[in-house]
């Protein structure tokens, strides 16, 4: 049967339809018609999957320290199922505004499933910041900003110092406003090899002119005017000149959260300083896409390519030191750091 044949056969049932449909129906269909071309984008062009895993995952908690005496900051470790005393990459995963939850320890799952030892910070479980409210003191809310991020440091580089990540060093994995905190700890630690910054705020300048009506500025307290000209000058973007590590930055273009032109803005910083950076859009992906929204393919798609941006720039795995030592017979003077402390 030839291609004319089959069109042939197709078309008498085409005829068949003699009367025009009812007018609610051809409504209804015009809005489902609307709704749906409104509602599904086409998925960006060559996504792909991180490879085959390579690895069984341990996992377990870990205490990390904080700078509230008695206290400590929460750790998740997810790493690869290695001899013991074999030294391997490291990341350290901080998470958004909304704070820690099971999605984190997926992508740290995604991550040690091909080698990758990651700790997921919950750094909520020691300081608690105001970011927007209305009535919090402007000291109280710099104060606790300030210990946050002086916790996320002091427990990314004791991981970093461990017996576990290869060279002493790690990268940090931030999602939005963990990607601010991971440009942080990037600018404070010659321990960070790498960062990797999904959709995050970079420049608070213009962020907060674009997500702040001016109208709630014109009523704004003293103490919240202070606490915007404090994130204004303490900016990520400002820090530049001090990171020394590559930056991976991603972003979905249509991000109505967080703008895509911060990941733009901190690009043009990053190649004005001379700095190593990579970034990568996704059209049709909004915020926080890795985790919970747009389509599977967009989220696994950025996982490899993370994956392959830190197996380029951590060093690889490798002996310990104290376990070389035990292998020829003798001891280590002292026992390195643990990542628990």
């Amino acid at each position: 049967m030839t291609i004319r044949d089959a069109l042939a056969r197709a078309a008498p049932p085409l005829r068949r339809v003699g009367r025009a449909l009812p007018p609610r129906r051809v409504l209804l269909l015009a809005m489902l018609a609307f709704f749906g071309a409104s509602c599904v984008r086409p998925l960006p062009l060559g996504l792909q999957p991180p490879g085959p895993a390579a690895y069984g995952v341990a996992e377990e908690e870990l205490a990390l320290p904080a700078s509230v005496p008695g206290s400590h900051m929460e750790g998740y470790l997810l790493r690869p199922e290695v001899p013991d005393g074999t030294r391997i990459p490291c990341a350290v995963l901080l998470h958004g505004k909304g704070g820690y939850w099971r999605a984190y320890t997926r992508y740290g799952r995604e991550l040690a499933a091909r080698g990758i030892a990651a700790l997921v910070l919950n750094y909520y479980s020691v300081h608690q910041v105001d970011l927007e409210g209305w009535k919090t003191p402007f000291t109280e809310r710099k104060e606790s900003f300030e210990a946050q991020n002086e916790d996320i440091v002091r427990a990314t580089a004791r991981f970093a110092q461990g017996p576990l990540c290869a060279g002493g060093k790690v990268a940090v994995v931030g999602f939005s406003l963990g990607a601010d905190k991971a440009i942080r700890a990037a600018a404070a630690l010659p321990e960070v090899a790498a960062v990797a910054a999904y959709y995050g705020p970079y420049d608070y300048v213009s962020f907060i002119h674009v997500r702040v009506n001016a109208i709630v500025l014109a009523l704004a307290s003293e103490d919240l005017l202070r606490w915007k000209k404090y994130l204004e000058e303490a900016s990520p973007i400002r820090l530049v000149p001090k990171i020394r590590a590559p930056v991976f930055l991603l972003h979905g273009v249509e991000d109505a959260v967080i703008p895509v032109e911060q990941s733009l803005q901190m690009t043009e910083a990053l190649r004005r300083r001379g700095g190593k950076f990579r970034i990568h859009f996704y059209e049709g992906a909004g915020h926080n896409f890795v985790l919970r929204r747009g389509p599977s393919e967009v989220r696994d798609d950025s996982v490899r390519r993370v994956i392959a941006f830190l197996q380029e720039h951590l060093p690889a795995e490798g002996r310990a030191p104290a376990a070389e030592a035990r292998k020829e017979g003798g001891a280590p003077s002292s026992p390195p750091p643990g990542a628990g402390g």
